[in-house]
């Protein structure tokens, strides 16, 4: 379960990240790409300086937290530009920040897997990383 949730978290920056990027006819996209952008941001960071468990925890669920409010506007961009679902046809206007987004997909699988390797035994944690796979599931939900 803890892969599940690692690689459907990895999956959904990925996806995110692509619709963050852009102007005109996406800047709705783009503006709620950043928010969920800048939110992974910041729990990469934290999770990078925790010491202990209850560091874990707590970043975890700020995170969720941004993640729960984000989400229903989320799934109204996927809904609202259905052709952003194909990574393949990507608009060109979306594209310009891959690079940040590939980077930012690529830090977040670390930071997962040291709350998992770290202290995926603890129960603050378990069920931190549970409210976050439920919060990443609302972006996915109708």
């Amino acid at each position: 379960m803890q892969k599940r949730i690692l690689w459907g978290t990895v999956l959904l920056v990925i996806a995110v990240a692509l619709l963050a990027c852009g102007g005109g006819k996406y800047s709705d996209v783009i503006e709620v790409g950043n928010q969920f952008a800048d939110a992974t941001e910041k729990y990469i960071k934290a999770i990078e300086k925790t010491e202990n468990s209850s560091a874990a925890a707590d970043a975890t669920n700020t995170y969720a937290g941004k993640i729960e409010k984000i989400a229903p506007r989320m799934r109204e961009m996927a809904d609202k530009y259905p052709e952003l679902k194909d990574r393949d046809k990507v608009p060109e206007e979306l594209k310009k920040s891959r690079v940040r987004d590939d980077a930012l997909g690529e830090k977040m699988a670390g930071a997962m897997m040291k709350v998992m390797m770290t202290y995926s035994k603890d129960p603050e944690v378990r069920k931190a990383q549970e409210r976050l796979q439920k919060a990443m599931m609302l972006m996915m939900k109708k």
